[in-house]
C-alpha cells in the first residue's frame, strides 16, 4: 500500500533529451503532459511538497527534455514529466524533436501505468488534448484529466467546467477520472495524490 506522504520522497534524477537516453524500463511510471501553458511543472511541485522539484517558469515550453523523478529509493515507482505542447515559442524543428519523443515515449515505454492529462481549466479539451485521450482509450491505458488553475474561476463555474468535461468523455472504456486542481491554493491535490497511489497500486 502506498503511503499518503509517498510523493514526498520524490528526487530529480535526470533530464534525458531523447526516449533512447531514458533510465531502464523497468518498475511503474506515471508521466505528466499538458500543453506548454498549463502549469504542470507548478502541479508537479504542489503533488511532491517540494517548490523546487520542477523548474517553473513564466515562458511557456520550459520542459524540453523528458524529466525523470524517482518517488522511492527501491527504483520501482517514477514520475515522468514530458515536454509541452502547444504554443511554446520555439523553432518548429524542436517542437518536431519533442513530439518524436513524447510519440516513443508513449508507444514504447512497458512501464507506464497511467497518464496524467494536465489542462488550464479556462481552455480544457483542446485537439493536442484530445488526440492523447484518444490514445489511451486506444491502448487502454489509464488517464487523469487534471483541470488546472481552478483559482482563475469562480467554485461554480470550474464546477461546470468539470461537469462538461465528464460529460464530454462519457463513454471512454478506458479508466479515467477528472479532476479540478489549483497549484497555488492547493485545491483538489489531495484527491490528485490519492488517485495516483490508487493507481500504482494495482
Amino acid at each position: 500500500m502506498v503511503s499518503r506522504n509517498f510523493l514526498e520522497n520524490s528526487t530529480f534524477i535526470g533530464s534525458y533529451p531523447s526516449f533512447e537516453s531514458l533510465p531502464e524500463d523497468a518498475g511503474s511510471e506515471i508521466a505528466f503532459c499538458g500543453r506548454s501553458n498549463c502549469g504542470k511543472s507548478s502541479v508537479l511541485n504542489a503533488i511532491t511538497n517540494n517548490k523546487k522539484l520542477a523548474k517553473t517558469s513564466k515562458t511557456p515550453g520550459r520542459t524540453q527534455s523528458i524529466n525523470v523523478f524517482e518517488i522511492d529509493k527501491n527504483k520501482q515507482f517514477k514520475i515522468i514529466d514530458l515536454p509541452g505542447y502547444g504554443y511554446a515559442k520555439v523553432s518548429k524543428s524542436i517542437r518536431a524533436d519533442w513530439g518524436v519523443s513524447i510519440d516513443n515515449y508513449l508507444n514504447k515505454r512497458k512501464c507506464l501505468k497511467a497518464l496524467v492529462i494536465i489542462m488550464d481549466i479556462r481552455h480544457p479539451l483542446k485537439e493536442d488534448d484530445l488526440t492523447l485521450i484518444n490514445w489511451c482509450e486506444a491502448n487502454n491505458l489509464p488517464l487523469i484529466v487534471l483541470l488546472n488553475k481552478s483559482d482563475k474561476l469562480s467554485k461554480n463555474k470550474a464546477s461546470q467546467e468539470q461537469l462538461l468535461a465528464i460529460n464530454e468523455l462519457e463513454g471512454l472504456s478506458t479508466k479515467y477520472f477528472v479532476l479540478i486542481t489549483s497549484a497555488k491554493t492547493k485545491e483538489g491535490v489531495n484527491e490528485l495524490i490519492e488517485t495516483i497511489m490508487g493507481l500504482l497500486d494495482e
